[in-house]
């Protein structure tokens, strides 16, 4: 049985290189015509299917780098890094629970007089009002008399 093992890979490794060769298109078959790869593969044992599966492994190799280039992201990965996906959220959002920043004040217009070194007069702080009433404090009421 050892002694047919040589032969059995032999047969194995043409058969598959053969079929290989015919189902390859013309143009990708590299170096040399497919009629003398197809009698290489099968005249030559061992060596020819074995060149034939390395040629067409860096043939067709250079021909996927030369072709493949990197395609730019035509649109953003993630939906948050989308924009348009961002808008079309804010239908869907609670006018009761979305923080609004605070509005600045508006600024009063100045009164035209016809003065211009009157100075206005400033605002006087308003002083703490008192309790009015005496059993009324500042600490909470936390039910312990």
């Amino acid at each position: 049985m050892v002694r047919f093992l040589p032969f059995l890979i032999s047969l194995a490794l043409s058969v598959y290189a053969l079929f290989s060769c015919i189902q390859t298109p013309d143009e990708d078959v590299p170096h040399l015509p497919k009629l003398v790869w197809i009698v290489l593969i099968v005249f030559v044992p061992f060596v020819g299917p074995i060149v034939w599966l390395l040629m067409l492994r860096a043939q067709l190799g250079r021909r996927d780098r030369a072709v493949r280039q990197p395609k730019p992201p035509t649109r953003p990965v993630a939906p948050d890094d989308d924009p348009d996906f961002l808008k079309s959220l804010d239908r869907f959002r609670d006018p009761r629970t979305t923080v609004k920043p605070p509005e600045p004040p508006k600024d009063p217009e100045p009164e035209s007089s016809s003065e211009p070194d009157e100075k206005p007069e400033p605002k006087k702080p308003k002083k703490p009002q008192k309790p009015q009433d005496e059993n009324t404090s500042s600490e909470p009421d936390d039910g312990k008399a």
